[in-house]
């Protein structure tokens, strides 16, 4: 159960029961002696913090090792306990909001997908994420006090320290939303927002392919295009959560469709898919297609037309994929990192998408230069913003890093 706490001065025996429990995430099963000698603290020691971690209900023995070659006693595996505790997570998407419940490392055990009806504004959007949530508690059988916070992905501006909705371009009326109040009034326990595309990026940290990169950006592609970057190891957020909004950098000056921030010519209005549909429509149009069809073309449709060499829609999605090079090129000019990974919508294209999209970024990017870009689409599948969202809640509650301890949440087997 999770217990609000006054932050005290951090014990030797804390910096080491967080550092045993880094170990067993990491190595998946380790025994006692293993911990012992990795951390450098006597046998008996590592014993006596373990006892207090199998007690607390994080830790727990799980089959043994192989014998030595002299015969030697096998030895307890120790393993990282994922039913400790549960993660609740949401991902606020402009056409789709994905609902689940996971275990601590995780793992998703249900999902649901409701529409967003983000016409309807925040306040009805809100009630409706929370009644699935409780729904969701009610018919997974597990007691209210075992899950230990939830989690937000949230679409636009979000100031990760307080929890709010600055402003979200592509939801209707979510301007300097309090989020983060509304959700543990209502939900009563601990949450924490987060940028849908910084949350794609903690996921790729932990899960994925930047697991073991210090420097690395992460592009999201779809109805907006947004980032999320990691320097050095760290999520860079900046002042209230402004930074890496890749998308609203003016790249056509001239441009002649509005954003919906507020400005002409944001790269956005070139390379989402958005755009990209409009262009089709508008092509189709001047060629003097005006049938009803045409009008009810959707982003899906336009999957199907490409594969078949559709003319109008391959020149199109190869100019999209010019125009998303252009602003991969103008990343690595601001963050210079060791890989780009693309998520969303352009993935759908496929590989042949992709090579025109490197193709743009060798010929943007200091093209005297010659050098090779790593550039790569995301392996995580959809459900990335959910595995992000629920890593984001245990990196809160339960924080490792560092031994930086976090001293407001505390769990106690009850």
């Amino acid at each position: 159960m999770v217990h609000k706490g006054e932050s005290v001065n951090i014990s030797l025996r804390k910096i080491n029961k967080k550092n045993i429990l880094k170990i067993v995430l990491e190595k998946g099963s380790i025994s006692r002696t293993g911990i012992s000698k990795y951390l450098k603290i006597s046998r008996p020691t590592t014993s006596s913090y373990i006892y207090e971690l199998i007690k607390e209900g994080l830790v727990e023995e799980k089959g043994k090792s192989k014998s030595t070659p002299a015969g030697g006693r096998k030895a307890i595996l120790l393993n990282f306990n994922r039913k400790a505790g549960y993660i609740l997570g949401v991902m606020i998407g402009v056409e789709t909001i994905r609902i689940a419940l996971s275990d601590l490392v995780s793992n998703i055990i249900r999902l649901i997908k409701i529409p967003t009806e983000e016409w309807e504004g925040p306040e009805v959007v809100i009630e409706n994420i929370v009644k699935n949530l409780k729904e969701l508690i009610k018919e997974s059988g597990i007691s209210k006090e075992n899950f230990i916070g939830v989690g937000i992905g949230a679409t636009g501006l979000v100031d990760s320290k307080t929890g709010d909705v600055i402003f979200s371009p592509n939801l209707k009326g979510w301007n300097n939303i309090r989020l983060k109040e509304i959700m543990e009034k209502k939900m009563d326990l601990p949450t924490f927002i987060e940028n849908e595309c910084r949350i794609q990026a903690i996921a790729e940290k932990k899960f994925g392919l930047a697991k073991n990169i210090k420097n690395f950006v992460c592009v999201e592609t779809g109805i907006g295009i947004g980032t999320g970057v990691f320097i050095n190891n760290r999520l860079l957020v900046g002042n209230k959560g402004i930074a890496g909004e890749v998308g609203h950098i003016i790249a056509n000056i001239t441009g002649y469709r509005l954003c919906h921030c507020g400005n002409m010519g944001c790269i956005e209005t070139l390379c989402s898919t958005r755009s990209l549909l409009e262009d089709i429509k508008n092509d189709f149009k001047k060629i003097g297609n005006k049938s009803s069809d045409i009008k009810r073309l959707e982003i899906k449709d336009i999957y199907n037309l490409y594969k078949q060499g559709s003319e109008i829609v391959v020149q199109n999605v190869e100019k999209n994929a010019e125009y998303l090079g252009i602003a991969v090129s103008n990343i690595i000019k601001m963050f210079n990192p060791e890989i780009i990974i693309i998520h969303g919508e352009a993935i759908k294209f496929g590989e042949k998408y992709l090579d025109l999209v490197k193709k743009s970024v060798a010929k943007k990017t200091f093209p005297k230069v010659k050098d090779v870009y790593n550039i790569q689409f995301s392996r995580l599948g959809e459900e990335i913003g959910i595995m992000g969202a629920t890593s984001f809640v245990f990196t809160n509650i339960i924080n490792l890093e560092n031994l930086n301890i976090a001293e407001y949440y505390i769990i106690k087997k009850t």
